[in-house]
């Protein structure tokens, strides 16, 4: 296609002028993909670096994970339920995701405070902010599972994860430099600012998606009022605890992911004080070391595509986080930030596979009814590991220092990836005896 015939094919899909509805939300689901991600990359790959230029302790650095994590342990579930019980619910997910890309303002604002209370506001508004992240978050991914057919998930996301990979990148690249050079706090403020006018864009570009005919059958019931919902709250949870005890798929799934979870992020908080402290990698570095991981998911996300397409979403989890005990042996035994960058190629191939099958076998493992409300539960499951994994790796750099914490880490990534591969067997005996059945 040409660039001209891009441009009004791009057109079209804004002006809701597309004939072929299916493939216009694809193609709108990707330019969603494109703004937001410009938007959280202005934003969230510099926070670790902007909390120790607030004075932020290495606790502090640990609860810029476990503290928005925490929020969203309390808010997925009633979030979830909530969207669930509402009829426009393309509507009211919009409406958290503009409550939430408004702290990006407030982020700005940090520095006009006094020094001893920043890096403590800092915690608190990433905090605060996750409530309704966590809830708009959750929203797309119900969503998104009715405009995306399951057939079309494997190359659709693929293809929007690429997309997101290289514009979020190259952004984060000019945003570091920018930083660079603009002066402190004065660089910091115009990024958050600028982000939230992304975020902005991201909603208008969101609100053009249309729900396919075959998705439309929730605008047929009647909101449930609110007062209503909240008294009824706890009941509809304790209802669908009793529901799960059947759903012995989902729940082996959940159990999994939620170890898995913790394996995956218990160095997150390890790797910005190893890079910033040990290392001395600055913003440009920051920007570095992502355009590096991204040229690997580049070059992984068409092959992970093709073999879940083949294999399907399970599997491909399982072979894809098979490599992803590589990035902490790497940084216990790396002392310098060119090794780091040279394997975060490797990683970037490995981790596009694990992006890709994580999402797809969520949409997989969960019922197509209520699939927001299952997806909130999972959410919650495996938030709560965000919450505990980033200190219990602050615990152990303090007992044992960064290489021993490292190598823990990576043990437990292999532990985790055991584990989807059992699931995969026990998920796929009982094809294999149906298939003998109807021998």
């Amino acid at each position: 296609m040409s660039l001209r015939g891009r441009i009004k094919c791009i057109k079209d899909d804004l002006d809701g002028r597309s004939s072929d509805v299916q493939e216009s939300n694809i193609r709108l689901n990707n330019y969603h993909g494109v703004v937001s991600t410009l938007a959280a990359n202005l934003v969230g790959p510099f926070m670790g670096i902007f909390a120790v230029r607030l004075g932020a302790s290495n606790v502090q650095i640990g609860l810029l994970s476990s503290a928005p994590a925490f929020v969203s342990l309390l808010a997925m579930i009633p979030g979830a339920k909530f969207i669930d019980s509402r009829r426009d619910k393309k509507r009211y997910t919009a409406a958290f995701m503009l409550a939430h890309r408004i702290f990006y303002l407030l982020l700005a604002m940090i520095p006009f405070f006094t020094p001893d209370r920043r890096a403590a506001l800092l915690v608190l508004t990433l905090a605060v902010m996750n409530l309704p992240g966590a809830i708009s978050n959750v929203a797309w991914q119900g969503f998104i599972a009715r405009v995306v057919p399951p057939h079309r998930r494997a190359t659709a996301f693929a293809e929007r994860n690429r997309l997101m990979n290289v514009i979020g990148t190259l952004c984060i690249l000019v945003a570091g430099r920018a930083l660079d050079i603009m002066t402190y706090p004065l660089g910091y403020q115009i990024i958050f600012a600028v982000a939230f006018a992304f975020g902005a864009l991201e909603i208008w570009v969101f609100r053009r998606l249309v729900v396919a005919p075959d998705g439309a059958a929730e605008h047929n019931a009647a909101d449930i009022p609110v007062g209503r919902f909240a008294a009824t709250l706890l009941r509809s949870v304790r209802d669908d605890l009793r529901e799960f005890r059947g759903k012995w798929s989902f729940l082996r799934f959940t159990l999994v992911s939620l170890f898995f979870h913790f394996a995956w992020q218990v160095a997150w908080p390890l790797f910005t004080l190893y890079q910033t402290k040990e290392l001395g990698a600055n913003n440009l570095w920051i920007s570095i070391l992502h355009l590096s991981n991204t040229g690997g998911s580049l070059l992984g996300y068409g092959f992970w595509a093709k073999y879940m397409e083949r294999n399907g979403s399970l599997k491909t989890l399982f072979a894809s986080t098979l490599g992803i005990f590589i990035v902490p042996v790497v940084y216990a035994f790396s002392r310098d930030l060119l090794t780091i960058t040279f394997f975060n190629v490797i990683t970037g191939i490995i981790f596009s596979g694990v992006m890709l099958a994580l999402f797809n076998s969520l949409l997989d493992m969960t019922p197509e009814e209520r699939k927001t409300t299952y997806i909130g539960y999972y959410n919650t499951a495996i938030t709560a590991s965000a919450i505990f994994a980033p200190m219990a790796g602050v615990a152990m750099l303090e007992l044992w220092g960064y290489r021993p914490a490292f190598l823990i880490a990576a043990t437990l990534r292999i532990m985790g990836s055991l584990a989807f591969g059992l699931i995969y067997l026990l998920e796929k005996r009982p094809e294999k005896c149906n298939t003998d059945n109807a021998s």
